[in-house]
């Protein structure tokens, strides 16, 4: 065999690897990641963990001061990490920073403290923008609103005007935006001003919008003026379906999941599939490549990350298949995992 082997030309040698060893090629093809997911770890680090085996691949500890940054996302090609993080001269308005994803260095922040107070951001999985929603420097919140900024610094533009009207009804206060997946729109929170007869009320909506602003339309608006927030807002990887937390008061749990058709306006509470020991969700994400969810249950500072699949019907319904499944376990105390997001690795 080993005259044989020395004999053989560089493709040959090739070709006879792969008929000796399928079994192990095929094993290596499958364990591939094509994604990222980050997690807000133990203190003031962040993991990223293996959408495939679940693995933690890197475990960070960037050179922001310690518990200052409040979550971290994945750019374009996952080569950067996106914190959101306050400055460092004690004034509390935070900032977007960058930094190299595998060991935190080349810290740059592309926000300054004079612009905005930066509230909530989603990074594009098409290219190098980030969606983000900031108040002014000078605390007037009343003219928050949404920008779309390069992982550079560069190429700032505004799309939302505080107060604008949509579909004839004031939008105040937008935030928590998310990039759908062919990166053609951008979901976010509202806060919907509308006359009545007995008064004014304030709803909650979650709003659509072409990448530059344009076509603003309601996807959903909650009539209860007593309703809390919308968060978390994640894309179905087909961009048909969106999923979101929400709270209700007259609920329980009052932390709800829910999925709204983006093309009916339908929406399903899907609450009860993600409970884990009984416990509901704080934290949740769509992967970008697969028909699966992610999110932690419950518990003070973070656990345990979940996973589930789902699926979408012939009939073009949403369904959960099967039950949570842990993903990536806290151990003896160790690292623990929060406010997870998950992007495009070199794939893309």
């Amino acid at each position: 065999m080993n005259k044989l082997m020395q004999s053989l030309k560089p493709a040959g040698m090739l070709l006879l690897l792969v008929f000796l060893y399928p079994a192990c090629e095929k094993e290596e093809e499958s364990s591939l990641d094509e994604s990222l997911i980050i997690v807000k770890s133990s203190g003031d680090s962040y993991a990223i963990v293996s959408p495939a085996t679940g693995d933690i691949l890197q475990d960070v500890k960037p050179g922001i001061l310690p518990d200052q940054f409040s979550c971290a996302h994945l750019g374009y090609r996952s080569e950067k990490v996106i914190l959101l993080a306050k400055e460092p001269e004690g004034s509390y308005v935070k900032v977007i920073y960058t930094c190299d994803r595998e060991t935190g260095d080349n810290i740059t922040a592309i926000t300054t403290k004079d612009q905005w107070d930066i509230q909530s951001l989603s990074p594009s999985l098409t290219s190098s923008k980030i969606v983000f929603h900031g108040h002014p420097a000078d605390g007037g919140e009343d003219q928050s609103n949404l920008f779309t900024i390069n992982l550079d610094g560069s190429g700032l533009q505004q799309l939302t005007q505080n107060r604008e009207p949509v579909e004839g009804v004031e939008l105040w206060w937008p935030g928590k935006p998310s990039w759908s997946p062919d990166g053609r729109q951008i979901a976010f929170l509202g806060t919907m001003r509308t006359p009545d007869p007995g008064g004014i009320w304030w709803g909650k909506a979650i709003i659509v919008m072409n990448a530059d602003g344009d076509n603003k339309q309601i996807l959903y608006n909650e009539p209860d003026s007593n309703s809390g927030n919308h968060y978390d807002i994640s894309w179905t990887k087909d961009g048909k379906f969106l999923i979101f937390l929400t709270s209700e008061h007259y609920s329980n749990p009052s932390n709800r999941v829910k999925v709204l058709n983006t093309e009916n306006g339908d929406i399903t509470d899907i609450t009860v599939g993600l409970l884990v020991d009984g416990k509901h969700t704080t934290n949740i994400c769509t992967a970008p490549d697969t028909e699966k969810i992610i999110f932690n249950k419950y518990e003070p500072g973070g656990g345990d990350l979940h996973e589930i699949n789902y699926q979408i019907t012939e009939e073009g319904e949403f369904q959960l298949i099967g039950t949570p499944a842990t993903k990536c376990r806290v151990s003896n105390g160790g690292t623990q995992f929060g406010s997870p997001h998950w992007q495009w690795f070199s794939a893309n």
